[in-house]
């Protein structure tokens, strides 16, 4: 009898496992999953719409964001851009989060702008590494949208965008340290600040080191020639890369 239920487990098993590593075989990457949704997005391929729709159906979370991402670029499935967006910040996508979170915050996709529902699924966006998010809740804590205005609370989260890379938040931080906006004033973090962005290549800020160092100041000497190539640099990034910007 013994024998037996353990001939019968062993079946069972042989059975089973095939078809766990079956799954585990198939089971995409982020990054195939993210070409198959470049493709469905840029080419309208059904075959690749059709695949992050089964994936999206399995439960994959980066495939619900980009499912959701490309039927926004189609009028007559904005609903559908609307659930799957938001099923996949829901499973958690901090990508997904941050889409979701800016349809709410400009009302797009037949959704009415809501700025509370927004600040909810930035702050668990940017609370994941999202440096774009928690710029999004810097500025809406600066003019109170979706949450009283709080210029501290928003230089907190300049910080936060930061220290996470965006090299507009670092100009900004900068502003408000040089000002005392929010924080205590502190004109050695804000050049500091400032040569950080201005380091990540954002045009604005180049062009204010540019123009410090040209007029000269109490915790840097004039150098005219890093001046004169700063102000071409900027110029130069404003043509090129202004647009990441935006």
């Amino acid at each position: 009898m013994q024998m037996t239920k353990l001939a019968a487990l062993i079946v069972m098993v042989l059975i089973v496992l095939p078809s766990c590593s079956q799954k585990l075989a198939i089971t995409p990457t982020v990054a195939e999953i993210e070409s198959v949704g470049l493709t469905a997005l840029h080419g309208q391929d059904a075959a690749s719409v059709q695949q992050l729709l089964k994936w999206a159906e399995h439960g994959n979370s980066v495939a619900k964001r980009e499912l959701g991402l490309v039927y926004a670029t189609v009028p007559q499935k904005q609903a559908e851009a609307v659930y799957w967006l938001e099923q996949g910040a829901q499973a958690g996508d901090s990508e997904a989060e941050f889409a979701f979170a800016e349809v709410l915050y400009k009302g797009r996709l037949s959704l009415k702008a809501d700025r509370q529902r927004a600040w909810y699924w930035y702050e668990l966006s940017a609370n994941k590494g999202h440096a774009k998010a928690s710029f999004m809740l810097a500025r809406m804590a600066k003019y109170g949208e979706g949450v009283p205005k709080n210029p501290s609370l928003s230089v907190e989260w300049l910080q936060k965008a930061s220290d996470q890379g965006n090299a507009q938040a670092m100009f900004l931080l900068s502003n408000a340290y040089a000002s005392g906006e929010g924080v205590r004033t502190d004109q050695i973090k804000s050049r500091e600040w400032l040569e950080r962005a201005a380091e990540a290549d954002y045009p604005v800020a180049i062009q204010a080191l540019a123009m410090e160092l040209d007029q000269g100041g109490q915790h840097h000497g004039d150098d005219a020639l890093r001046s004169r190539h700063l102000i071409k640099e900027a110029s130069d990034e404003r043509l090129l890369r202004w647009n990441k910007y935006q």
